[in-house]
Protein backbone atom coordinates (compact mmCIF):
# COMPACT_ATOMS: atom_id res chain seq x y z
CA UNK A 1 0.00 0.00 0.00
CA UNK A 2 1.44 3.58 -0.82
CA UNK A 3 2.02 6.02 1.44
CA UNK A 4 -0.98 8.22 -0.19
CA UNK A 5 -3.61 5.70 -0.13
CA UNK A 6 -2.67 5.50 3.49
CA UNK A 7 -3.25 9.06 4.13
CA UNK A 8 -6.40 8.75 2.76
CA UNK A 9 -7.24 6.49 4.56
CA UNK A 10 -6.13 8.20 7.80
CA UNK A 11 -8.28 11.01 6.71
CA UNK A 12 -11.05 9.69 5.79
CA UNK A 13 -11.54 7.59 9.77
CA UNK A 14 -10.73 11.36 11.23
CA UNK A 15 -13.79 13.19 9.27
CA UNK A 16 -15.96 9.65 10.25
CA UNK A 17 -14.85 10.20 14.00
CA UNK A 18 -15.40 13.38 13.60
CA UNK A 19 -19.23 13.43 12.49
CA UNK A 20 -19.58 10.57 15.02
CA UNK A 21 -18.39 12.89 17.73
CA UNK A 22 -21.39 15.74 16.04
CA UNK A 23 -23.86 13.17 15.67
CA UNK A 24 -23.43 12.29 19.07
CA UNK A 25 -23.59 15.56 20.47
CA UNK A 26 -26.64 16.51 18.24
CA UNK A 27 -28.84 13.18 20.10
CA UNK A 28 -27.21 14.49 23.58
CA UNK A 29 -29.06 17.77 23.07
CA UNK A 30 -32.24 16.75 21.51
CA UNK A 31 -32.85 14.21 24.81
CA UNK A 32 -32.16 16.90 27.50
CA UNK A 33 -34.45 19.47 25.13
CA UNK A 34 -36.97 16.69 25.44
CA UNK A 35 -37.07 16.06 28.88
CA UNK A 36 -37.66 19.54 29.99
CA UNK A 37 -39.88 19.99 27.58
CA UNK A 38 -41.94 16.17 29.06
CA UNK A 39 -41.81 17.74 32.72
CA UNK A 40 -43.43 21.28 31.34
CA UNK A 41 -45.98 19.77 29.50
CA UNK A 42 -46.83 17.36 32.14
CA UNK A 43 -47.12 20.50 34.37
CA UNK A 44 -48.73 22.76 32.35
CA UNK A 45 -50.89 20.30 29.89
CA UNK A 46 -50.56 19.95 26.13
CA UNK A 47 -52.67 22.99 26.08
CA UNK A 48 -50.56 25.56 27.91
CA UNK A 49 -51.19 25.84 31.77
CA UNK A 50 -54.57 24.71 33.20
CA UNK A 51 -56.06 27.02 35.13
CA UNK A 52 -57.10 25.97 38.96
CA UNK A 53 -60.91 26.53 39.83
CA UNK A 54 -61.80 28.63 42.46
CA UNK A 55 -65.19 28.10 44.77
CA UNK A 56 -66.53 31.40 42.83
CA UNK A 57 -66.06 29.57 39.38
CA UNK A 58 -66.61 26.50 40.03
CA UNK A 59 -70.32 25.31 38.26
CA UNK A 60 -72.77 23.23 40.95
CA UNK A 61 -73.83 20.17 39.79
CA UNK A 62 -76.25 19.70 37.05
CA UNK A 63 -77.18 15.95 38.38
CA UNK A 64 -80.62 15.96 39.60
CA UNK A 65 -81.35 14.82 42.82
CA UNK A 66 -82.17 11.08 43.37
CA UNK A 67 -86.02 11.37 44.46
CA UNK A 68 -87.03 13.52 41.41
CA UNK A 69 -88.46 11.43 38.62
CA UNK A 70 -89.01 13.54 35.30
CA UNK A 71 -92.65 12.27 33.78
CA UNK A 72 -94.64 13.53 30.78
CA UNK A 73 -98.18 14.14 31.86
CA UNK A 74 -100.68 13.52 28.89
CA UNK A 75 -103.94 15.53 28.77
CA UNK A 76 -106.60 15.97 26.32
CA UNK A 77 -108.84 18.18 24.84
CA UNK A 78 -111.63 15.91 25.13
CA UNK A 79 -115.03 16.94 27.44
CA UNK A 80 -115.24 14.71 30.57
CA UNK A 81 -117.84 12.54 31.14
CA UNK A 82 -120.05 13.96 34.16
CA UNK A 83 -119.98 10.47 36.14
CA UNK A 84 -116.16 9.96 35.41
CA UNK A 85 -114.94 12.91 37.88
CA UNK A 86 -114.37 13.00 41.22
CA UNK A 87 -114.16 15.79 43.17
CA UNK A 88 -112.47 16.57 46.24
CA UNK A 89 -112.83 19.56 48.00
CA UNK A 90 -110.98 21.53 50.82
CA UNK A 91 -111.47 24.79 52.49
CA UNK A 92 -108.25 26.72 53.64
CA UNK A 93 -108.98 27.94 56.99
CA UNK A 94 -108.51 31.59 58.88
CA UNK A 95 -111.86 32.87 56.51
CA UNK A 96 -114.38 35.32 57.73
CA UNK A 97 -117.85 35.88 57.45
CA UNK A 98 -119.18 38.28 55.28
CA UNK A 99 -117.29 37.69 52.24
CA UNK A 100 -116.34 35.44 49.64
CA UNK A 101 -115.18 31.98 50.09
CA UNK A 102 -112.03 30.09 48.41
CA UNK A 103 -112.32 26.65 47.93
CA UNK A 104 -109.84 24.58 46.44
CA UNK A 105 -111.15 21.15 44.25
CA UNK A 106 -109.22 18.18 43.27
CA UNK A 107 -110.52 16.99 40.70
CA UNK A 108 -109.38 13.30 39.34
CA UNK A 109 -110.37 11.14 36.29
CA UNK A 110 -112.35 7.38 38.04
CA UNK A 111 -110.95 5.37 34.97
CA UNK A 112 -107.17 7.77 34.39
CA UNK A 113 -108.08 8.66 30.79
CA UNK A 114 -107.07 12.20 30.61
CA UNK A 115 -109.77 14.48 29.88
CA UNK A 116 -111.18 18.62 30.28
CA UNK A 117 -113.41 18.93 32.55
CA UNK A 118 -116.25 21.75 31.47
CA UNK A 119 -118.51 22.54 34.74
CA UNK A 120 -122.33 23.62 33.73
CA UNK A 121 -125.33 24.02 36.13
CA UNK A 122 -126.57 21.04 34.96
CA UNK A 123 -123.54 18.86 35.78
CA UNK A 124 -122.41 20.07 39.04
CA UNK A 125 -124.07 20.24 42.06
CA UNK A 126 -122.98 22.14 45.41
CA UNK A 127 -124.34 22.50 48.75
CA UNK A 128 -123.61 24.08 51.51
CA UNK A 129 -125.62 24.16 54.66
CA UNK A 130 -125.49 23.71 58.57
CA UNK A 131 -127.02 20.83 61.12
CA UNK A 132 -129.78 23.64 61.34
CA UNK A 133 -130.45 24.57 57.82
CA UNK A 134 -129.36 24.74 54.12
CA UNK A 135 -127.18 28.12 52.83
CA UNK A 136 -126.50 27.09 49.67
CA UNK A 137 -128.11 24.94 46.87
CA UNK A 138 -126.44 25.41 43.54
CA UNK A 139 -129.73 23.88 41.61
CA UNK A 140 -131.46 27.06 42.09
CA UNK A 141 -128.58 29.06 40.04
CA UNK A 142 -128.67 29.61 36.46
CA UNK A 143 -125.07 29.88 36.15
CA UNK A 144 -122.50 27.10 37.59
CA UNK A 145 -120.73 27.19 40.65
CA UNK A 146 -117.70 27.66 38.59
CA UNK A 147 -116.91 28.60 35.03
CA UNK A 148 -113.47 27.60 34.14
CA UNK A 149 -112.40 24.40 32.37
CA UNK A 150 -109.86 22.28 33.99
CA UNK A 151 -107.97 19.83 32.38
CA UNK A 152 -107.43 16.63 33.98
CA UNK A 153 -103.96 14.56 32.85
CA UNK A 154 -103.97 10.76 32.60
CA UNK A 155 -103.67 9.36 35.96
CA UNK A 156 -103.19 12.37 37.78
CA UNK A 157 -105.49 14.90 39.50
CA UNK A 158 -105.88 18.85 39.29
CA UNK A 159 -106.35 21.24 41.90
CA UNK A 160 -108.20 24.19 41.15
CA UNK A 161 -109.14 27.60 43.12
CA UNK A 162 -112.70 29.02 43.24
CA UNK A 163 -114.38 30.85 44.92
CA UNK A 164 -118.24 30.85 46.86
CA UNK A 165 -119.48 34.35 47.53
CA UNK A 166 -120.43 33.48 50.31
CA UNK A 167 -124.11 34.20 50.31
CA UNK A 168 -127.03 31.99 50.38
CA UNK A 169 -128.81 30.63 47.60
CA UNK A 170 -132.13 31.80 47.96
CA UNK A 171 -134.68 31.59 45.37
CA UNK A 172 -132.39 32.17 42.69
CA UNK A 173 -128.87 33.04 43.46
CA UNK A 174 -129.47 36.55 43.75
CA UNK A 175 -126.57 39.12 44.51
CA UNK A 176 -128.92 40.36 47.17
CA UNK A 177 -129.02 37.55 49.41
CA UNK A 178 -127.44 37.98 52.82
CA UNK A 179 -123.61 36.67 53.59
CA UNK A 180 -123.78 32.86 55.90
CA UNK A 181 -122.90 33.86 59.04
CA UNK A 182 -119.86 32.67 61.22
CA UNK A 183 -120.18 29.20 62.36
CA UNK A 184 -119.19 25.49 61.09
CA UNK A 185 -120.43 24.31 57.57
CA UNK A 186 -120.74 21.51 55.29
CA UNK A 187 -119.73 21.45 51.77
CA UNK A 188 -120.85 19.32 49.59
CA UNK A 189 -119.09 18.91 45.56
CA UNK A 190 -119.88 16.28 43.00
CA UNK A 191 -120.94 15.66 39.49
CA UNK A 192 -124.23 14.10 38.72
CA UNK A 193 -123.80 10.45 38.73
CA UNK A 194 -120.07 11.07 39.54
CA UNK A 195 -118.42 10.54 43.30
CA UNK A 196 -119.24 13.48 45.81
CA UNK A 197 -116.65 15.00 48.07
CA UNK A 198 -117.08 16.47 51.09
CA UNK A 199 -115.15 18.70 53.89
CA UNK A 200 -116.00 20.78 56.96
CA UNK A 201 -114.98 24.46 57.11
CA UNK A 202 -115.39 27.56 59.90
CA UNK A 203 -115.68 31.03 59.03
CA UNK A 204 -114.65 33.30 62.22
CA UNK A 205 -116.93 36.67 62.97
CA UNK A 206 -115.08 39.64 61.15
CA UNK A 207 -114.25 42.46 63.48
CA UNK A 208 -116.89 45.34 63.49
CA UNK A 209 -115.82 48.42 61.51
CA UNK A 210 -114.82 51.29 63.53
CA UNK A 211 -116.20 54.56 63.03
CA UNK A 212 -113.60 57.02 61.11
CA UNK A 213 -112.77 60.12 63.62
CA UNK A 214 -112.99 62.83 62.18
CA UNK A 215 -110.93 65.83 63.73
CA UNK A 216 -113.26 68.70 64.72
CA UNK A 217 -111.69 72.28 65.07
CA UNK A 218 -111.67 73.56 68.27
CA UNK A 219 -113.48 77.21 68.95
CA UNK A 220 -111.36 79.92 69.08
CA UNK A 221 -111.37 81.42 72.28
CA UNK A 222 -111.44 84.91 72.80
CA UNK A 223 -108.71 86.40 74.17
CA UNK A 224 -109.75 88.19 77.31
CA UNK A 225 -107.56 91.47 78.37
CA UNK A 226 -105.59 91.10 81.41
CA UNK A 227 -107.12 94.23 82.84
CA UNK A 228 -110.61 95.91 82.09
CA UNK A 229 -110.01 99.72 80.68
CA UNK A 230 -110.79 101.88 83.55
CA UNK A 231 -113.55 104.17 82.77
CA UNK A 232 -112.51 107.98 83.42
CA UNK A 233 -115.03 109.57 85.83
CA UNK A 234 -116.46 112.78 85.04
CA UNK A 235 -115.90 115.69 87.53
CA UNK A 236 -118.92 116.97 89.35
CA UNK A 237 -118.65 120.59 89.30
CA UNK A 238 -118.85 121.76 93.35
CA UNK A 239 -119.54 125.13 94.67
CA UNK A 240 -117.48 127.14 95.72
CA UNK A 241 -117.37 127.69 99.71
CA UNK A 242 -117.08 131.19 101.32
CA UNK A 243 -113.91 132.23 103.00
CA UNK A 244 -113.81 132.89 106.55
CA UNK A 245 -112.63 136.59 105.66
CA UNK A 246 -115.67 137.53 103.51
CA UNK A 247 -118.91 138.51 105.44
CA UNK A 248 -122.37 139.29 103.33
CA UNK A 249 -122.74 142.79 102.40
Amino acid sequence: MSNRQVGRDVYWRRRLMLLAVVIALVWGVMQLVGVVRGDDTSEAGPDGPTPTPSAATTAPPTTPPADQVAVAIETDAAVCKPENVRIVPSVPGGQLAGGPVDIDLMLTSLDGTACTFRPSATELLVVVDTQRAPIYDSSVCRAAFFDQAVAIPAGWSTVASVEWTGRGSGAGCSSSEGFAPPGTYDLKIGTYGGEPGETTFKLARRAPETPETTATAAPRSKSTPTSAPSKKRRAKPTRPKPSASATPR
